[in-house]
């Protein structure tokens, strides 16, 4: 599977992984603010943006495999890895089965924790309900938790778009493959790696609880929460999160700091 991609700058790679229903361009921002000191690739994951879109069901090791396939296609050898939301599903896929290979993970509005049975039919009903009836489904129910209180017209306007863009098929075939992850919380107590944990705490999904979870697995567990805001803390709060990531990539990026502007 040929991943869709931006691949922007120089000096150690830094792997941008987009959640669930959007695409690469959710990292614009954060692409511009690295690319002075690291080389940035931020894909665009099967079924979304414009990568190939694969109907049914897609399984998170798939996404990994193909970032794996993508980073090998590119002479990627080691990278950190940063993952939102479904993203961080990806990104602990991908520093469990080669945990080697990244000299740093970042976690951003996401879950360690297994599906519940209700979760899992929720999952397949709505996927169903996606394929039937549209994106507009799955943007309404985004709608219920997606945003922070004081989220700007601007980037809701922007990230509404995004999601409508969508391909229904792949969506939906994520949503499927969501209601079988598995447990990663083994996966995150193995790692001997630098980890950035990042949530709003106006997030009702990826909330207080999950992000202890997650916590409480890792070794090297550096916490960022930004207040006010929802399950997008890297557009509702711009600035305070590129400079937690981009301070944190400095810090643990192999050989020293980096230069960056």
């Amino acid at each position: 599977m040929k991943l869709a991609r931006e691949d922007a700058g120089r000096g150690e790679c830094v792997v941008l992984i987009h959640g669930h229903p959007f695409d690469r361009t959710l990292w614009d921002s954060q692409v511009a603010a690295l690319r002075d000191g690291f080389r940035v690739v931020a894909p665009d994951l099967r079924g979304f943006g414009e990568s190939p879109v694969t109907p049914g069901s897609v399984m998170m090791r798939e996404y990994a495999a193909d970032v794996e396939d993508l980073l090998d296609d590119l002479g990627i050898d080691r990278a950190a890895v940063i993952g939102l939301s479904m993203g961080g599903l990806v990104t602990m896929e991908l520093a469990g089965a080669r945990p080697e290979r990244y000299w740093a993970i970042g976690l951003v509005a996401t879950t360690a924790e297994p599906v519940t049975a209700q979760e899992k039919l929720t999952r397949r009903q709505r996927a169903d309900a996606v394929e039937r009836d549209g994106m507009g489904v799955l943007v309404d129910y985004m709608h219920t938790g997606l945003y922070g209180p004081g989220c700007s017209p601007a980037i809701r306007t922007r990230v509404d778009a995004m999601m409508a863009a969508t391909s229904p098929a792949g969506a939906a075939a994520a949503l499927r493959g969501r209601a079988e992850r598995p447990d990663y919380r083994p996966v995150l107590a193995a790692l001997d790696v630098p980890a950035l944990v990042c949530a709003g705490t106006a997030d009702p999904w990826s909330d207080s609880a999950a992000t202890a979870e997650i916590l409480a697995c890792l070794r090297h567990p550096e916490l960022v929460v930004i207040d006010g805001a929802g399950h997008l803390p890297n557009l509702e709060a711009e600035r305070q999160f590129n400079e937690a990531l981009r301070g944190f990539l400095q810090a643990h990026a192999p050989g020293g700091p980096p230069s960056v502007g």
